[in-house]
């Protein structure tokens, strides 16, 4: 009973100090790769560059980028420059993706602002944070300054994407570290029996407990690498090209644009929005350079393009219309989202099953039974008795 006390007491011991470094280990690969991505902010931008464990999500990042539109917002209508504007936003906000600091570099040097946006959102990821956050400023611009209305309605679109981000990453916490601990359990018990039994050291090394070992071993990295995937799945942000175009599209009729030179723009938005774009510059008419987004998309596509069409016809104000499906979308986003919240319980419950519980068997459990195993004898009787 004292051994097994002692056992057990030691055990819990090593599970309080070893899981949360093991956790730490598992975040390594993913801090230095953000790491090295701060570290590439240099020049002018020092000042921006996070500290050592600052660590940006895509949460923490979109929220930023609303600060930023709200702060040119705030400057634009206090009566600054477009290039003062930008330079004291940038000096306060930390952003540690290249492109910011690009950008900076661009307007220190009295580039215009139009043209310092472009060089900037090109040098970013396509369809990244950063590159829509570029995207969206270029479209609250007319004619090198800054709509602050347009802004405004840059930073509501940001702030909702953040929201549904977040709904996602709290909604997956619970799952993975409810996966990471059924995932470190298995070693912390194996790491107690090598530590506290003897029989178990000495019967370690045969061949039917390394081979259980190292299918345990497997099954569970297995495991640990489906639910990862699945996890990163259900959070990462899937592009909607409508809702974007959409919302582009509202941006720049609030900075004052006509329908035909909003639609110009979405050569920066995504892959379906800059054909649109060069169709118009091609001469094409707004009906047929608007085919695309039908074909591509049957339905959105079709009552965006149809809405388009009949606000260019017939003259009359569409900024209401257009932000009434922008706000569509946004709803409809928002049942996708919650669709994939309470899909992904049942997503886990596969792999768990299949790998992680099998591997704790084979992990801590079959160990200890075949090691005992090899320890019994039969003693048989004496031919001669």
């Amino acid at each position: 009973m004292r051994e097994l006390l002692a056992g057990s007491t030691v055990t819990i011991a090593f599970a309080w100090f070893a899981t949360p470094r093991f956790f730490r280990i598992t975040d390594t690969y993913e801090i230095q790769r953000r790491m090295r991505n701060a570290d590439l902010v240099q020049g002018h931008m020092k000042t921006m560059k996070p500290p050592p464990r600052y660590r940006h999500t895509n949460t923490s990042t979109l929220l930023d980028h609303a600060t930023l539109c709200e702060s040119l917002a705030r400057a634009t209508r206090s009566g600054s420059a477009p290039h003062d504007a930008i330079l004291s936003s940038l000096q306060t906000h930390r952003f540690p993706h290249p492109c910011w600091s690009l950008l900076y570099n661009e307007i220190t040097a009295m580039h215009s602002c139009e043209e310092s946006l472009g060089v900037a959102r090109d040098s970013a990821e396509p369809q990244s944070n950063d590159a829509q956050c570029l995207a969206l400023l270029e479209s609250a611009m007319v004619h090198g300054n800054f709509v602050p209305a347009a802004l405004d309605h840059a930073s509501s679109v940001l702030r909702e994407r953040a929201a549904c981000t977040a709904e996602l990453v709290v909604a997956a916490s619970q799952a993975q570290l409810s996966a990471r601990l059924l995932s470190a359990l298995p070693f912390l018990f194996l790491g107690g029996a090598i530590v506290l039994s003897s029989q178990f050291r000495a019967e370690m090394f045969t061949p039917i407990v390394v081979v259980s070992l190292c299918i345990g071993f497997f099954v569970n990295r297995l495991g640990w690498r489906w639910i990862s995937s699945l996890i990163r799945r259900a959070v990462g942000d899937e592009p909607d090209d409508i809702g974007e175009l959409t919302e582009h599209l509202c941006v720049s009729l609030r900075a004052g644009l006509s329908m035909t030179q909003a639609c110009e723009r979405w050569h920066a938005v995504s892959t379906l929005g800059s054909l649109v774009a060069d169709h118009l510059n091609s001469g094409l008419p707004l009906e047929e350079a608007l085919i695309p987004l039908a074909t591509t998309h049957h339905i959105t596509g079709k009552n965006l393009g149809q809405t388009i069409v009949e606000a260019e016809r017939d003259g009359l104000p569409i900024i209401e219309t257009v932000a009434r499906l922008a706000s569509d979308h946004r709803i409809e986003r928002r049942r996708h989202v919650d669709t994939r919240i309470r899909q992904l319980p049942t997503r886990l419950s596969l792999p768990l099953v299949l790998c992680v519980l099998p591997s704790f068997l084979l992990l801590s459990v079959a160990p200890l039974v075949l090691a005992s195993l090899s320890q019994l004898s039969l003693s048989l009787p004496s031919v001669t008795q």
